[in-house]
């Protein structure tokens, strides 16, 4: 069996594969939405049904110090270690721009993976959780690069924790706003789906046509009515990982020097 971890900013995602099937969970590791309990006692629940892990692929994102906690649960749990996947150069059919690869986040890498795994087009892929990630994708899997900005939910953090008078409930969409909380949400996304439409325009220059736009992450639902031909997927990251965990036996597919 393969078990596969997403461990993002604040969620974990799991997926252990058989060959009768995939079983999923998800739980918060920080933020509101926490569980009260440590990552630990919550693992030992969700995982106390698993039969033999073989191999344990993890996709991380978070402190350190939470992935030497995973790494040690699973060996105490399983009896092996975790592989701990970091943004190569070159494999799965993709090119990495970045000049020095592992600095691009592994969760981007196996977005783009799993997309171009799927259909070979010209595309750029959003994802919107504690920041919003925005990265372009050839037809023949050439990473063309990204940005990174905040997205709209930490926006609107940043603003209320740096002024004095901006204490707001949660506000509206709107074209032209009269309050402020609806100043505050309506500009957030704005500026969001801004970002987008210019990053895509870069793009479009480069590919010589305008690419699928792909939204994935937690806070996707937030922008998603701006953007009304978007796709929407989820799970993109184990998706990444499980085909990573399926090529790992040939090292020049997944870690190519190509």
């Amino acid at each position: 069996m393969q078990l596969l971890i997403d461990l993002g900013n604040t969620r974990l995602k799991w997926a252990a594969v058989t060959p009768e099937g995939t079983r999923q969970g998800a739980f918060a590791h920080a933020g509101p939405e926490q569980d009260a309990r440590d990552v630990a006692a919550v693992l030992d629940r969700e995982w106390s049904a698993l039969p033999r892990v073989q191999q344990i692929c993890v996709a991380s994102v978070a402190p350190a110090e939470l992935d030497r906690e995973i790494d040690a649960f699973v060996r105490r749990r399983f009896g092996i270690g975790a592989e701990f996947v970091h943004s190569p150069a070159f494999a799965l059919g993709v090119r990495n721009a970045y000049a020095e690869p592992e600095r691009l986040g592994v969760d981007r890498f196996l977005g783009l993976a799993a997309l171009h795994a799927e259909n070979q087009r010209a595309q750029v892929l959003i994802g919107v959780g504690t920041a919003m990630t925005l990265d372009a994708l050839g037809s023949d899997g050439v990473h063309l690069g990204g940005w990174i900005v905040p997205s709209p939910a930490l926006m609107r953090h940043s603003v209320l924790a740096r002024t004095a008078r901006v204490g707001v409930g949660d506000g509206e969409r709107v074209e032209f706003a009269d309050n402020t909380a609806d100043a505050l949400r309506s500009g957030s996304l704005y500026a969001a789906s801004g970002a987008v439409e210019r990053f895509c325009a870069n793009a479009a220059r480069r590919f010589n046509e305008w690419p699928a736009v792909v939204l994935t992450g937690g806070g996707a639902d937030e922008i998603a009515p701006l953007m009304p031909g978007a796709e929407r997927r989820s799970d993109l990251v184990l998706q990444g990982l499980a085909l990573w965990a399926s090529a790992v036996q040939s090292p020049e597919i997944v870690r190519g020097t190509q």
